[in-house]
């Protein structure tokens, strides 16, 4: 791993607008070459005496106003307090470092020292459970499974799987909805429209939960597909659906909750390793506290988002009968036989 000292205590990119959900969503994002940074001073005071502040690269692919973007600006200035002004965070939102994919790649190689991780199902198809349709019930369902034994020893096991990182933490950035151009309140009302969504398990298992055809369209194209009829309705977070304005070319949002976005900040592990274990707990404490934060701000917005999509115009349909959604995805979950023991124990909790 390379460690680079600048002058700066934290540099933030504050890059052209692309956003997309990581973990809790799209990867289908182009590669960007990171380019220079513009400098912002943190808060706290200046490292005492002669201390030489190591600035660690941080990427992620989210942008100003969203949970993740807000919860890395407030580590980086907790990191650099706790630490004495030690260690710092160049931060790459946006995705202006790399795509979500490549950003995990570069992690492990030790290019990169901080990046996202979803449910890691490419490397541990267990861990895609997360990820799974209905898995979680509710955001109190969601930190039950947080403080329980199950989620460390599942980011115990999703660090080995994935190899060359070690995972700080887990957090949420909302419930997934859908969105159309016509009501629908049950399962045969999204009968005949063809849904976009990410084209790979386990969002591709939205498909059996609603009995529709899918159609993978890159995030920064969703609008224009939907606008055009390409697609008929589209399916992400709350966070994802205002800041890309599908209000605008959607008339209804229907509160289906049917999937949990479920992310997690990873940092290398040779990095890892090479920290004392008094910097090891205070990298521990500051991811753990960004996590509880995004979750957090996830809650907090969600009212205003909501608010945000009726100003625009878009109908809100709370009363969706979600029964044959959830039916469905029952079956799902049985298909996935790696899933059942790790999905048995989430349900327990609720």
């Amino acid at each position: 791993m390379k460690k680079r000292a600048f002058l700066a205590s934290v540099l933030t990119l504050s890059m052209a607008f692309s956003l997309a959900a990581c973990g809790g969503g799209d990867k289908d994002k182009g590669t960007a070459t990171p380019p220079p940074a513009a400098e912002s001073q943190p808060q706290g005071s200046e490292p005492a005496g002669d201390v030489e502040t190591v600035y660690l690269k941080a990427s992620h692919v989210f942008a100003e106003g969203h949970p993740v973007y807000q919860a890395f600006q407030e580590s980086a200035d907790l990191l650099y307090e706790k630490t004495n002004g030690r260690y710092g965070l160049t931060i790459y939102p946006n995705g202006t470092y790399a795509n979500y994919s490549d950003s995990i790649t570069a992690c492990q190689m030790g290019d990169l020292d901080i990046a996202c991780l979803d449910s890691a199902a490419d490397w541990l198809e267990s861990a895609g459970v997360l990820l799974a349709p209905y898995c979680f019930q509710s955001y109190d369902h969601w930190a039950a499974y947080k403080a329980s034994d199950l989620c460390t020893e599942m980011r115990q096991a999703i660090g080995d799987a994935v190899g060359g990182v070690v995972q700080l933490n887990m957090y949420n950035f909302g419930f997934r909805n859908l969105t159309a151009n016509k009501e629908i309140r049950n399962l045969d009302d999204i009968s005949g429209l063809t849904l976009r969504c990410v084209n790979f398990a386990p969002y591709s298992t939205l498909a059996d939960v609603f009995n529709v055809p899918i159609t993978s369209i890159p995030i920064e194209d969703v609008y224009m597909s939907l606008q055009t009829g390409l697609a008929d309705c589209e399916e992400n977070p709350l966070t994802q659906i205002v800041t890309m304005k599908f209000y605008e070319v959607q008339k209804y949002l229907m509160k289906t909750q049917h999937m949990l976005a479920v992310s997690s900040t990873i940092i290398n592990q040779d990095l890892w390793n090479s920290l004392s274990d008094e910097d090891k707990a205070i990298f521990q404490e500051v991811f753990t506290r960004q996590g509880d934060r995004i979750d957090e701000l996830t809650v907090e917005n969600e009212n205003a988002l909501i608010q945000t999509c009726v100003d625009n115009g878009m109908t809100v349909i709370d009363d969706v009968d979600t029964t044959p959604f959830r039916e469905n995805a029952a079956k799902v979950v049985e298909s996935y036989p790696a899933w059942k023991d790790w999905y048995d124990q989430i349900q327990a909790m609720a």
